[in-house]
């Protein structure tokens, strides 16, 4: 049986994407389960999406919790329509009275990483939560062909859900537990490896047959695990994700080549597109693309909503190569559109904005062309190139139509960056 249509009485209005320390949050969500545990000696920054709560830790950049949450956002309400897809999905997310089902945290350091683990509430919390670590949450990234680790490991956690859900096509058997069971996903993958759950690493090494196309070779993966990294890969294969990058994490642009993640990915998985699943792997092609479920269809670039929601992140940084040059989300030249109203966060943590510090102002080159700083609605938070440093800016209602970027400290950094501001 297939999820439902679309008709569920939403507790929870659509997201804004507000950052909230811990004390706005209780007070916006007083019968959220799960933030009574201790949860707030770790986490500073709260967002919600539908009813699942995204907790960051201090120094963790803004636009990367925002990120994090437009991302799960447009897996949970993949049309945008700000009423989540699939009302069972939505329930499960929040039966859980402790509120496991609905956390994902984002950790910014390994000492502050290891506290939450080891923290008795958190071990509760662990294994349902997920968890984003420093550089897995890539704002722009995608967009630029650049595989965002946030978009899989997000992924993994909406999968869960699925998997708990609809446990007949996709669920998760324990063979730990000495379950005899079997999902329609579960016999999907061991055809794909060539080997059953039976199996085991030889001396160190899983051990597949020539003819297998899923070939994960990670021996701390077992059987379970193997079948979560399965339902990513088949997902992210169907809907185009994998086809279109054109490099792993961390890979200079330069290096960028046409089905580059895929040629990364050729020694684990061997499908890159939807034709390549359906060809190669038909059993994965007919269960991900079966109508009576409701698994997202398009890609999540963490976009969601656009300027119809308030709170909104970008990433800066710095071309130190071609003459210094502010970039926004990877690009040189972004028209960007800001609605009056609206927030916005330009993260500048990564090391390249160091010594030069972003603002706005109402004339291309700002002062260094006779105009004069914007400063309504703007708040600077820490040192550019610094984690966790931004410059924000709540786009006022007088605001003028036209809002250029430039660099106090150098001419010429944004000469082409400018924001058209609409109502």
């Amino acid at each position: 049986m297939g999820s439902p249509k679309k008709e569920i009485a939403n507790p929870y209005l659509k997201p804004d994407f507000r950052p909230m320390n811990f004390e706005q949050y209780k007070a916006e969500f007083p019968n959220l389960a799960g933030l009574d545990c201790g949860i707030d000696d770790f986490f500073d920054t709260y967002i919600n999406v539908f009813g699942v709560t995204v907790a960051a830790m201090p120094n963790t950049p803004v636009p990367e919790v925002i990120h994090a949450a437009k991302i799960y956002a447009k897996l949970m309400d993949n049309d945008e329509d700000f009423t989540p897809d699939d009302p069972r999905i939505f329930d499960y997310h929040q039966q859980d009275l402790e509120g496991r089902n609905h956390l994902i945290v984002l950790v910014d350091t390994k000492a502050m990483d290891n506290a939450w683990i080891a923290f008795r509430p958190g071990q509760r919390f662990w294994v349902p939560a997920q968890a984003l670590r420093p550089g897995h949450s890539g704002v722009g990234h995608s967009r630029d062909g650049e595989m965002d680790i946030a978009v899989e490991e997000l992924f993994h956690k909406y999968g869960k859900a699925f998997q708990r859900v609809y446990p007949k096509d996709f669920g998760l058997p324990d063979y730990e537990a000495h379950d005899t069971w079997s999902s329609t996903l579960s016999n999907a993958m061991d055809q794909a490896r060539g080997i059953d759950r039976t199996v085991r690493p030889i001396n160190g090494k899983w051990t597949y047959p020539e003819n297998a196309w899923y070939t994960y070779d990670d021996t701390s993966c077992g059987w379970g695990c193997q079948i979560d990294e399965y339902f990513w890969h088949i997902w992210a294969t169907n809907i185009g994700y994998y086809e279109m990058l054109t490099r792993p994490p961390g890979t200079p642009k330069e290096n960028s080549e046409l089905r580059g993640w895929c040629n990364n990915l050729h020694s684990e998985w061997k499908p890159c597109s939807k034709q390549d699943l359906k060809l190669m792997d038909s059993k994965a092609y007919l269960l991900i693309n079966n109508k009576d479920y409701q698994l997202p269809t398009r890609i999540p670039f963490g976009e969601y909503g656009g300027n119809r929601v308030t709170y909104h992140g970008y990433e800066i940084s710095v071309d130190l190569k071609n003459g210094l040059r502010f970039m926004v989300n990877r690009g040189f030249a972004p028209k960007l559109s800001l609605k009056r109203g609206n927030t916005y966060f330009l993260d500048q943590s990564l090391e390249g904005n160091s010594g030069f510090p972003l603002r706005f102002s109402s004339s291309a080159n700002g002062v260094h062309q006779g105009g004069e700083e914007y400063l309504e609605g703007v708040v600077i938070n820490g040192i550019p190139g610094n984690r966790g440093s931004y410059v924000r800016i709540t786009v006022a209602e007088t605001a003028p139509d036209q809002l250029y970027l430039y660099c106090p400290e150098q001419k010429g950094m944004a000469t082409d960056n400018f924001l058209m501001i609409e109502d």
